[in-house]
């Protein structure tokens, strides 16, 4: 059974940053004039574009339609690295994140290609992307380290990939907690590497663990499983 990969969430656009000019009339109140400029309006229609592509991308993926999802994935990577080149927008964090994330996805369509090589690359350009944003700690970086974990043993580089699994879960330990579901792709990732490697004795440990933290099967006559409160009134 193949690391499970999944390309990034999807992320709406965010809305455009106004130029805003005050005009005084007459000594009378000031006006503001709330209106885009030329960049603002080319920004927006770009956000646009790379949201529409990146949906597609998805829809492609979810239905196993590869190349349509890579190609669709491409033109999201190109609108935001064309952005993040622009002056205005070169330290821009959240284009940079929009980036990370096309990287990503870009990475897992390659993966389930077969094209490790490539997938590496754009898994890598993510990452550092991910800890150049919020640091090697942060959460968000941890799939990017599991991704690439998971390429690397499709490599069948084990050297490469253990230590990259074993940060992911001490990353998603520290925010999550120890007995969090969170944990259940990098552990299982772990010890489907540690079974190629037939270390048993490190394996069985951890197969205890998964089940532990797995949840149970659903009873669909069991009520407590059946149905779910509504958290706050609407």
């Amino acid at each position: 059974m193949a690391a499970r990969v999944r390309p990034a969430c999807r992320s709406g656009a965010p809305a455009v940053r106004r130029h805003t000019t005050h005009t005084h009339t007459n000594g009378l109140k000031e006006m503001a004039e709330d209106t885009p400029t030329a960049t603002e309006l080319n920004l927006e229609k770009e956000l646009a574009d790379w949201l529409s592509f990146s949906e597609q991308g998805h829809a492609a993926y979810g239905r196993r339609k590869l190349v349509p999802a890579e190609l669709k994935f491409k033109d999201a990577v190109a609108i935001v690295e064309k952005l993040c080149k622009e002056p205005a927008y070169k330290d821009d964090e959240e284009l940079k994140s929009k980036l990370s994330k096309s990287l990503n996805n870009l990475g897992a369509v390659y993966h389930a290609q077969g094209k490790f090589g490539l997938a590496e690359e754009a898994y890598q350009k993510a990452l550092d992307l991910k800890i150049q944003l919020f640091g090697d700690e942060h959460f968000e970086t941890a799939p990017c380290y599991q991704n690439l974990a998971a390429v690397h043993s499709a490599r069948i580089q084990y050297d490469k990939a253990e230590p990259l699994y074993l940060k992911a879960i001490a990353i998603k330990e520290k925010h999550y907690g120890k007995d969090s579901e969170e944990l259940l792709t990098p552990l299982k990732n772990l010890l489907m590497l540690l079974d190629k490697m037939e270390r048993k004795e490190e394996a069985e440990p951890l197969r205890e663990r998964i089940k532990n933290l797995e949840p149970p099967p659903v009873n669909p006559g069991d009520i407590w499983q059946s149905v779910q409160l509504i958290k706050k009134d609407n």
